[in-house]
Parts: structure tokens; C-alpha cells; sequence
């Protein structure tokens, strides 16, 4: 048996930081969690899925699949799960496709986006409230 490699894993647990590790870092591997997975695709980093929460994440794990910047190994594979890293980390070609398709499917101002549609929203709202002659926030914060 020739080994696949020498990686050294460190195991972090939840960290505030992870937006910086995952700038750092050539994969990810990771439970399905849709914020996870939509973090990693937006910096182009492919992701290992290892297990879900069936029903609430089971989806994730097919849209990754589906859009092919990543795949699913069982964390009751950890050999399985070492395979297909070492795989990727070896396969250049493998892993420029995984690290496209994550960015093609990466939404990196999402938030922002999200913000300024609420915002948008809220504007608009209160314009209609307004030329109704119904009460606006404004109205209900200066009675005091």
C-alpha cells in the first residue's frame, strides 16, 4: 500500500474566523451546512462533504454534487474521505474544474445584496404607507 500522502490535519472546531481559513485554504471538508457551503463556493473552494442533517441538509449535499464543486464521503470513511483529498490535491486538472464550478456558483456579495433588497423594500413600503395616509414608522417613534 503506497500512501496518498502526508497532510497534516488540525481539527478546529467552530472558529469566528473561518472566512480566513478558507482563503487559505486548497479544500474543505465539512458538514452540509448551507452557510458553509455557500462561504466555500464564493472564494472558488471545493468542498468535502461528510455528513448532513437528514431532511434540513440533505439538498445541500445534492446541489453540490449537481454543480460539481465537490462531492460526499461519509465521516465513517475517514480513509474515504483522505482518498478523495489527496485525489483532488494531485489532480490539477480535477481540481482547477472543482474550484470553477464553486466560484461559477459563489455569490461573494450576497449579503450585501440581501441587505440593500430589504432596504429597497422597506423604502418602498413606507412611500406606499405614506401616499396612503396611513402611519409610517416615523410617526410611531416620535410619540414619545
Amino acid at each position: 500500500n503506497d500512501p496518498l500522502g502526508d497532510v497534516a490535519v488540525i481539527g478546529l472546531g467552530f472558529v469566528n474566523n473561518i472566512s480566513e481559513y478558507m482563503v487559505a485554504a486548497d479544500i474543505l471538508v465539512t458538514k452540509a451546512g448551507p452557510g458553509t457551503i455557500s462561504e466555500a463556493a464564493s472564494v472558488s473552494l471545493p468542498v468535502l462533504l461528510t455528513s448532513f442533517l437528514p431532511g434540513q441538509e440533505e439538498g445541500n449535499v445534492d446541489y453540490v454534487l449537481k454543480n460539481d464543486f465537490g462531492t460526499y464521503v461519509s465521516d465513517s470513511d475517514p480513509s474515504g474521505i483522505a482518498e478523495v483529498a489527496v485525489t483532488w490535491l494531485r489532480n490539477e486538472d480535477k481540481y482547477q474544474v472543482l474550484s470553477r464550478n464553486a466560484k461559477a456558483k459563489g455569490a461573494p456579495n450576497a449579503a450585501r445584496d440581501i441587505a440593500e433588497a430589504i432596504g429597497e423594500s422597506t423604502l418602498r413600503w413606507k412611500e406606499i404607507n405614506e401616499e396612503n395616509g396611513k402611519v409610517s414608522i416615523s410617526d410611531i417613534s416620535n410619540k414619545d
